[in-house]
């Protein structure tokens, strides 16, 4: 008795996911011949409305309705009709199904059904046929055993195809059929979690950001704990910029899953947010889960050297260059906190003795040059990076270094040969580009200053008047348009720097530096003088 008692619970658990909502079913008209005209009356008149009435999920629509659109189509013989014919009138019904068919007599007691089912979702007709009796009560159970499950069946299929069909429509990126189908499919069920779920990635996708929040909401009040849809519940927050609200729908998924990923994610919410205690605790978390998850070191490190906690910021910094030797910006981060806390000459000494004792060790060069750039031992930097260029040639940071240095040298042609080098190597890589656009922006500064030295100069008409004041206002101007040509070079590559980065970091460089490159540009263009 338990068994049936379960079996029964399952069933109805089932039967409320595949059919959430009620399906509305429009029967149209069943023709018949001269024999069976008896039971065609009696079941459209009674059998449909008093079966139907046994089932919540499937409402039968009043028949009188459904009988005078058909009168109104001007069909008289539905075996004429087409799908076009039956899906206008079942759409002035507003039905979700329709049916419609034929009777036959097949002896004095005994009748043949044929019923073909549309469905107005799919667009798709299916048929079944079985044998009533002429007695009212046989009729009503065949109906039920037999015509029953077959609408309730298409309504399951029905969700199932929709969500297909709208996948794929969301696969070939033709979002907005994909949103009309899903749009279909939560109004047949609208407890439909992929649905949803979708609907607020398509809305995503079109930058509508609050439409998607209510539909990811709407996902969640189906899935409370669905890790997908709060993950990128976040990411239309972060979109509208509503960071708070973004790190609390991760962590909500920490309250059922444990991710390092997650916690990283938080972390660089709070850090945003300046929030560092709250960073602090987020990084340390996914650390805890992963000690070797050298990224959240990295995080944790840069977190703490944003804030000038340097003695704190020295050990995941160490941890993460190690795991990222390459990362020039990391190095110079160490090399700082070491000078701002009084241990860089200690670091010197450690790096110059990894050289001697491991020749083949390029991260310990990287890291002396980098600790020698961090005290301005500019000379140094550059021999060290020079005995690193011949174990390490085709490595382009090193020559993005050597390019670092020689800028603070000024030797602006030895800087654009390696920065250029670089790019020879690697092309993809932002930082020769940024490295170009700070070379002739720095050499557009110094011409701009002897411009502004020229013009000091013409304003003393004791000394520069006639041919003399002639010859200084060719060289102020010709000055004048040379740095301006640089600042326009500048801005150039740092549109080349753009297109390879999208490093939240970098562009916020890029549009602080656009702001200083407007500003020379408007002074040193031609004319106004």
């Amino acid at each position: 008795m338990k068994k049936i008692i379960l079996s029964l619970l399952m069933l109805l658990i089932i039967s409320s996911i595949l059919i959430a909502d009620t399906q509305k079913v429009a029967i149209l008209d069943f023709s018949s011949d001269r024999d069976s005209d008896y039971v065609k009356n009696s079941l459209m008149k009674r059998d449909f409305s008093t079966v139907f009435k046994g089932f919540d999920d499937i409402e039968l629509i009043d028949m009188k309705k459904s009988k005078k659109v058909l009168q109104a189509s001007g069909i008289s013989n539905l075996s004429y009709a087409g799908i076009e014919d039956i899906a206008a009138m079942g759409t002035e019904i507003n039905a979700d199904v329709v049916i419609w068919g034929t009777i036959s007599a097949e002896s004095s007691s005994s009748f043949k059904i044929v019923a073909k089912i549309y469905s107005m979702q799919t667009n798709e007709v299916s048929v079944t046929s079985f044998v009533v009796e002429k007695k009212s009560k046989q009729r009503q159970q065949t109906i039920t055993e037999k015509l029953i499950p077959k609408i309730q069946k298409l309504g399951a299929g029905e969700i199932e195809k929709l969500l297909n069909i709208g996948m794929q429509h969301f696969s070939s990126k033709n979002y907005s059929a994909a949103e009309e189908t899903f749009i279909h499919l939560v109004n047949l069920d609208t407890k439909n979690r992929n649905g949803y779920f979708y609907l607020g990635l398509i809305k995503f996708i079109n930058k509508e950001f609050e439409t998607s929040i209510e539909y990811y909401n709407k996902a969640l009040e189906i899935v409370p704990e669905d890790k997908d849809i709060l993950n990128y519940l976040s990411k239309s927050y972060l979109s509208m910029e509503e960071f708070e609200l973004a790190a609390e729908a991760l962590e909500r998924i920490t309250e059922f899953e444990e991710s390092k990923d997650i916690w990283l994610s938080i972390g660089n919410i709070y850090a945003e947010l300046e929030y560092t205690d709250q960073a602090k605790e987020a990084f340390n978390n996914a650390i805890e889960i992963d000690e070797e998850y050298s990224e959240a070191f990295k995080a944790l490190g840069e977190v703490l050297y944003n804030t000038e906690f340097y003695d704190e910021a020295i050990s995941p910094l160490e941890t993460a260059a190690n795991a990222f030797p390459e990362d020039d910006d990391l190095q110079k981060k160490l090399a700082k906190c070491y000078h701002k806390t009084g241990k860089l000459e200690s670091a010197i000494e450690n790096y110059k003795q990894m050289v001697i004792d491991q020749p083949e060790n390029k991260t310990a060069y990287m890291n002396l040059a980098g600790a020698y750039r961090e005290t301005n031992q500019n000379a140094e930097a550059l021999e060290i990076l020079n005995e690193l260029k011949v174990i390490d040639s085709d490595n382009p940071k090193v020559y993005l270094r050597l390019a670092d240095v020689y800028i603070v040298l000024e030797n602006f042609i030895k800087a654009k040969t390696n920065a250029f080098k670089a790019i020879e190597i690697d092309a993809t890589l932002s930082d020769s580009y940024r490295v170009l656009a700070s070379i002739h922006q720095k050499i557009g500064y110094k011409k701009y200053e002897k411009f502004l030295e020229f013009e000091e100069m013409y304003k003393d008409k004791s000394i520069y008047y006639g041919e003399k004041a002639d010859e200084l206002v060719e060289q102020r101007d010709k000055v004048k348009s040379e740095a301006n040509s640089n600042f326009l070079k500048a801005e150039q590559y740092l549109t080349e720097t753009e297109k390879r980065t999208d490093k939240s970091s970098d562009i916020s460089d890029i549009n602080k530096t656009r702001i200083t490159l407007k500003q020379l540009k408007e002074a040193t263009k031609s004319g106004g003088f």
